[in-house]
């Protein structure tokens, strides 16, 4: 079937009403031109109908990616840089000891009540036994301090004078590692017992050290009665006590079984262990094999011994 060509109507002049030629657009009477029709154009599609892979965002996809990937490195570094630190044994306090100073109180001060036991030692009223072998070992009561030095990689202690035994307690002593190295260490025996070999063969002790840490023993017996030192807190450096040269100020809780040990108002560590339940006290000072050579000098003061309340 054939379809009919379609036949256009003609233009007619709109100024002179000439009728134009078909598909003429311009008057050839008075010059007039008609407007054109221009095609339809397609719709401009909507910003949000854009492809996701598109200029801005694709952009911002790259950039977030980016991000993600340096947060996960610096997560990964992180953690080993802190699987590190404590496999040294070093803590946070130890690298920044502002963060310990700024968050920490001093919780623990001398309780206001009169002591069971106390000694400024200004004379030697209680009779402390201050033997001395020159070159070895000297012990001095005066001017308001006990002064203890000790040489040839030995332990020296000195118990209360009057066989004096205590349970439950709280103990106080001002102590300064006065002269020595810093691996020479002084502190305090609690709970002692004795037997025939030793004024202290089973003990609790509490030691520190010149380089500002600190450890904790135990003292049994083993099978023949020798006493063996064994280790409840091995050596923790601890931004609470002060190196050699400087006081600080032990405090040492016994109640039960729980042992608290305190530097300058800061809780080093609170230990619980069952098997001596009172003994006898001591201070004391080392020099350690691993020190140079030379005597270890420590100054106790203002030392005291008071009830502890359940």
């Amino acid at each position: 079937m054939l379809i009919p060509n379609r036949v256009e109507s003609p233009h007619v002049c709109p100024r002179c009403k000439v009728v134009l030629p078909p598909g003429e657009v311009t008057c050839y009477s008075c010059g007039f031109q008609l407007a054109q029709k221009l095609p339809k154009r397609a719709p401009r599609p909507d910003q949000s109908s854009l492809s996701p892979g598109t200029g801005k965002d694709k952009s911002r996809k790259q950039s977030q990616g980016i991000f993600y990937y340096f947060i996960s490195i610096s997560l990964v570094i992180f953690l080993f840089a802190f699987l590190f630190l404590r496999a040294a044994g070093i803590s946070l306090s130890m690298l920044f000891p502002f963060l310990t100073s700024a968050h920490s109180t001093s919780v623990y001060s001398v309780p206001a009540e009169t002591p069971i036991f106390s000694d400024g030692f200004f004379s030697d009223e209680y009779g402390w036994n201050l033997q001395n072998s020159p070159g070895t070992y000297d012990v001095a009561v005066d001017h308001g301090k006990m002064t203890m030095e000790i040489n040839q990689h030995k332990l020296l202690w000195e118990l209360i004078p009057g066989e004096r035994t205590y349970s439950d307690f709280i103990l106080t002593v001002n102590a300064e590692l006065s002269r020595g190295d810093q691996n020479d260490g002084y502190g305090v025996y609690i709970r002692g017992a004795a037997n025939l070999a030793s004024d202290l063969a089973t003990y609790y002790r509490f030691e520190l050290y010149g380089d500002g840490s600190y450890a904790i023993f135990k003292g049994i017996l083993d099978p023949n009665g020798h006493t063996t030192s064994t280790t409840i807190v091995d050596y923790t450096l601890n931004a609470s006590i002060q190196p050699h040269g400087k006081l600080n100020h032990l405090m040492i809780i016994a109640r039960g079984a729980t042992l608290s040990f305190i530097v300058n108002g800061q809780l080093l560590k609170a230990v619980s262990d069952r098997s001596y339940s009172n003994g006898s006290v001591a201070l004391f000072a080392s020099n350690l094999l691993q020190s140079e050579p030379g005597a270890a000098q420590v100054q106790f003061s203002q030392f005291a011994i008071y009830p502890v309340h359940a």
